[in-house]
């Protein structure tokens, strides 16, 4: 099925000098190209002309001659500055200066030539347009200067993607060691966006995530691909952020570098000040200290041919987590007194910190790159980069979560990828990359009852989650191991043909995870109920909460893993691409392509009770035209109209096949699930280790299963924009974009046999011959998902002149879907009543997506950014980040199953209703919004001369400038009672704030 769509991306530089013009568009993944046409006096082309480029830094050059039809073109050139030089017998040899080609762009240079006269060469100096009348995609640039310049706390460059129109922070919930790549575009989900390096892809592409990178001193500059990128660009239905390595230069340079914090220049936490429940109050400050210090080095291996570049980043943080668990309430159920909650959670054999509890984040980052130019056409590079790290908080805890509850990572990546760049004549280019890649990391408990490191599959645990109270004891995903390699093969050729520039390429890659675990709830797992009626348990109250059943050992639910959790298996992908950048005139750009990717699964077969069985289904129609536009209206090179439609398919997350292969309920993990009035929790809470072996258990058990549905197929998303950019005196550049994202087919879980209260008590769809408690759960991995976004940015740019610089922009917005992520966590409220026979590759009989329709975690109406530079008198520069945003919804839960369907875990999807009577009054999804977020970042730094060649930067850097508390978690359980009127009394409070003021100080020396 073929789906029409849009094309091109990025950056585009206008050059203008007597009787010369550029214009410039985004070509290709790690370099640009040049073209354009000599005339001579007379506006006639000069065929026979020689045009000589050469590159500032690295002294390489390269060279063409002017046809027919006096146009010349040099293709794939290192992003830099260059000199251009015109020369034909009988005229004036041209010079022109200072000509900047950035990431991507294709930058359209003409030049005239005088009659030969009495001077020798005329030479011409570059300006820059502000305005790129050939850019059709939604897409920045965030420049060198910007990376080395702005405030970035933590210095993680791929940040800097934030100030950019149409970005912002991933909000997704209980991520961890399934952590997102933390950023989304345009509404879309956070795991559907691919990030590149030196153009090799640079994902964990089992969940979705980034794989460590490396020092930001390391970067050159980076693309952000936000809405409607050309068809070399794929494997996303979100947005793609392409990063290009520094290289050597002919010169011998370097920095070293160190950054510094400590308490002592931090404000206090919020919840160093006041309680959940706002109440003030006057902790100690917590201790905290951060050190990041490295070095770069980079020159010449053999003057104009051959350079190498190093980087060495060291990464040491001691902080804390702030756990709320309620220390100071009493509580009783009738005359009983059960103490506080924490001491409800420690005589039930927990180990609770609360307060600042302290945690450690360290890491090292390593980079190597050489390129080598093997002749004037041929370029060879090559890189190898190590990181490892080691996070206390990789599953994170703090708030009402405990660290007993969190995770560690322990990782190292290592990756080492080659480009070959091969130039014939001036039409014709091959790109051809390779990458290895490959990742380790251990996921471990920090559960204290593991009597060590938390590393065998039952050790440790339980878990419990007290809903609406806390989360204490082993995380229940853990240990999880997981070793990957990754071998990538791209190729791109490129060919200019008059006004067409045609480009073709494909990429393949393969991954074999060699080794990975998921033991899930292998140390047990309890929830215990917003609500229980008392008179069930002879008490003399009518309803009893969560911390009230702990103290009373009334747990609502036991779930217990048994089995084998290990697995290994490998997953592959390829896409083609096809794409036409065809200028029909001189101010008219069309851009047309064609893209088409497909995934290559393991041949598992999956037993699910109720259907045959089948194996991973396989989509093959992935096809995605992509068609822009981009026209100048006035022919001055000041506006554009652009407008582009495409259609952008993603790659699934790999976890797919290991999961669904390992949870299968029999040969693999084995999960038990039982909930009162059954008798198996509350026997198995007072069993010794708090936990029912499986000899215990009935013969073949009903266990929960996981699958992949045999509907599955590939999720993608329509991109639309349309545009109008003008440049205005003072080099400042307006824009204005409407941009819209409909996605489909994106990833959700299902409950395929839940209890349903019709059929009888405990009653499942596929019970053996009726019998209640004779199946369990089957939840599938089911492509119902969807996302709405709408939104219209505003954006102002003003390039470095007159010693400042800045982008503003305003984005008005609304990001809605039907389902946040592929976990479990978020099934949907109504699952239905089972699988419809006459459709089994359908939803379940009786479910309605658009039941769960609502604002999106990702949904934020107004965002505006500011990020600028000043270079004061005195060598003083002064930058700063301003961030003003509307809060981001959440969800209002009841803490309890209402619709009996039997999905009651930690946080059951029920929402909160109305009417607790009448599931018709459920308020809706994600109904909640967080307060507005705001935060300013400044940074200051003054430059020594220490002699020549030395310098010394001195910076002070202050994040949260003004020491705004911005709320990031929220007690969301309502309860049972009627919304609005009768929440519980922990309803609203907040557990979680974001970081206080914080001073960070550094020095950097560079020669």
């Amino acid at each position: 099925m073929v789906r029409y769509c849009c094309r091109l991306a990025s950056i585009l530089l206008v050059i203008s000098s007597a009787g010369a013009g550029a214009v410039s568009a985004q070509t290709r993944a790690t370099s640009a190209d040049l073209t354009g046409v000599i005339y001579d006096p007379l506006k006639a082309v000069l065929p026979g002309a020689t045009v000589t480029v050469t590159n500032a830094d690295t002294g390489t050059s390269r060279t063409s001659v002017t046809e027919g039809d006096g146009r010349y073109a040099i293709l794939a050139l290192p992003p830099g500055t260059y000199t251009i030089r015109v020369e034909l017998s009988g005229f004036t040899p041209l010079v022109q200066e200072g000509v900047a080609l950035a990431l991507g762009s294709s930058v359209d240079l003409s030049f005239t030539l005088t009659l030969a006269g009495a001077q020798e060469q005329v030479i011409v100096n570059a300006v820059a347009s502000v305005v790129d009348t050939q850019k059709t995609a939604v897409s920045s640039v965030v420049s060198q200067q910007q990376i080395e310049s702005l405030p970035i706390n933590g210095r993680n460059f791929i940040s800097f993607s934030v100030i950019t129109p149409g970005v912002t922070t991933d909000r997704t919930p209980q991520q961890g060691a399934s952590a997102t790549s933390g950023l989304t575009f345009a509404g879309q989900r956070a795991r559907s966006n691919n990030i590149t390096v030196d153009g090799v892809d640079n994902n964990d592409a089992a969940v979705g995530a980034v794989r460590a990178t490396f020092s930001q001193e390391a970067v050159r500059e980076f693309q952000v691909l936000t809405n409607s990128y050309s068809a070399e660009f794929g494997k996303a239905s979100g947005g793609v952020v392409n990063i290009v390595t520094k290289s050597g230069t002919n010169r011998l340079t370097g920095n070293l570098f160190g950054y510094f914090r400590d308490e002592a220049l931090n404000a206090k936490e919020y919840f160093e000040r006041f309680e959940p429940s706002g109440a003030s109050l006057d902790r100690e400050k917590a201790s905290y200290g951060q050190t990041q210090y490295g070095f770069t080095l980079g020159g010449p291996l053999r003057r104009d041919r051959s350079f190498f570049f190093l980087s060495f980043e060291r990464l040491d943080i001691d902080t804390n987590n702030f756990v709320n668990i309620d220390d100071r309430t009493i509580v009783t159920v009738g005359p009983m007194v059960l103490g506080t909650p924490k001491q409800i959670l420690e005589r039930a054999g927990f180990v609770i910190e609360t307060g600042n509890v302290p945690y450690r984040v360290e890491g090292n980052q390593f980079l190597a790159k050489i390129d080598q130019q093997l002749t004037q056409s041929q370029n060879l590079a090559v890189r190898f980069n190590y990181a490892d790290a080691f996070n206390e908080n990789i599953e994170p805890w703090g708030g009402q979560t405990a660290r007993s509850r969190g995770a560690l990572l322990d990782s190292s990546d290592y990756a080492t990828a080659a480009s070959h760049t091969l130039v014939k004549g001036s039409r014709l280019v091959n790109e051809l990359r390779f990458q290895y890649a490959r990742r380790d990391q251990d996921v471990n408990a920090l559960d204290p009852r593991c009597g060590g490191p938390c590393t065998a599959d039952d050790q440790g645990g339980p878990t419990l989650e007290v809903t609406g109270f806390a989360s204490v004891g082993r995380q229940r995903f853990t240990p999880q191991p997981r070793n990957s390699r990754r071998l990538q093969v791209l190729d791109s050729l490129s060919y200019f043909l008059g006004n067409h520039q045609l480009k073709s390429g494909f990429d393949f890659s393969t991954i074999d995870n060699v080794n990975e675990a998921l033991p899930l709830h292998f140390g047990g797992r309890y929830i215990f109920a917003a609500a229980l009626p008392g008179a069930l348990f002879g008490l003399p109250v009518p309803t009893i909460n969560a911390i009230q059943a702990v103290g009373l050992g009334l747990p609502a639910a036991y779930v217990q893993g048994y089995g084998n959790p290990s697995n290994s298996y490998r997953v592959s992908d390829l896409s083609v691409f096809v794409q036409d950048d065809w200028r029909p005139t001189a101010t008219l750009t069309l851009k047309l392509g064609v893209r088409y990717q497909t995934q290559f699964w393991p041949d598992v077969e999956y037993t699910v009770r109720g259907i045959d069985p089948y194996r991973f289904p396989n989509d093959r129609n992935n096809v995605a035209p992509r068609l822009a536009f981009a026209w100048d209206p006035l022919g001055d090179r000041r506006t554009s109209i652009r407008g582009a439609y495409g259609l952008f398919f993603d790659n699934h997350i790999t976890a797919l096949s290991g999961i669904t292969n390992l949870i299968n309920g029999s040969t693999n993990v084995r999960t038990f699930v039982a909930q009162l009035p059954n008798p198996a929790p509350i026997a198995a809470w007072n069993a010794p280790g708090r936990r029912l072996p499986e000899s215990a258990l009935p013969a073949g058990f009903p266990s929960v299963e996981i699958s992949a549905d045999p509907g599955l197929v590939t999720p993608y998303a329509h991109h639309a924009s349309v545009g109008v950019d003008r440049e205005l005196p003072g080099e400042l550049g307006l824009s204005a974009t409407v941009v819209f994202a409909r996605g489909f087919d994106q990833l959700g879980t299902i409950d395929y046999n839940p209890i349903v209260p019709a059929l009888g008590a405990g009653r499942r769809p596929e019970d053996v011959n009726g019998v209640a408690g004779t199946s369990a759960s089957i939840l599938q991995y089911s492509s119902f998902g969807e996302t709405w976004y709408r939104g219209l940015t505003v954006s102002a740019t003003k390039r470095f002149t007159n010693r400042y610089q800045f982008l503003a922009s305003y984005t008005l917005s609304k990001a809605e879907d039907n389902s946040t992520d592929f976990q479990s966590a978020f099934i949907p409220q109504n699952n239905g009543a089972g699988r419809n026979r006459q459709d089994l590759t359908g939803v379940p009989v009786g479910f309605n997506a658009d039941d769960e329709r609502g604002p999106s975690t990702q949904d934020q109406r107004h965002r505006f950014v500011f990020s600028g530079l000043y270079v004061a008198p005195a060598d003083v520069q002064i930058s700063s980040i301003i961030t003003v945003a509307s809060g981001r919804p959440y969800n209002i839960l009841a803490g309890a199953d209402l619709n009996g369907d039997g999905n009651g875990g930690a946080f059951p999807p029920d929402r909160a209703r109305a009417n607790p009577a009448d599931p018709a009054s459920s308020v809706w999804r994600n109904r909640g919004t967080l307060p507005k977020q705001a935060a300013v970042d400044l940074r200051v730094s003054r430059r020594f001369a220490l002699s020549n060649s030395v310098r010394l930067d001195g910076i002070f850097e202050v994040f949260n400038l003004f020491n705004r508390t911005n709320f990031t978690e929220i007690n969301n359980i309502f309860g049972t009672g009627a919304y609005p009127a009768s929440p519980v009394s922990t309803f609203g409070q907040f557990t979680q704030a974001g970081s206080p003021r914080q001073v960070q100080l550094a020095v950097k020396m560079s020669f």
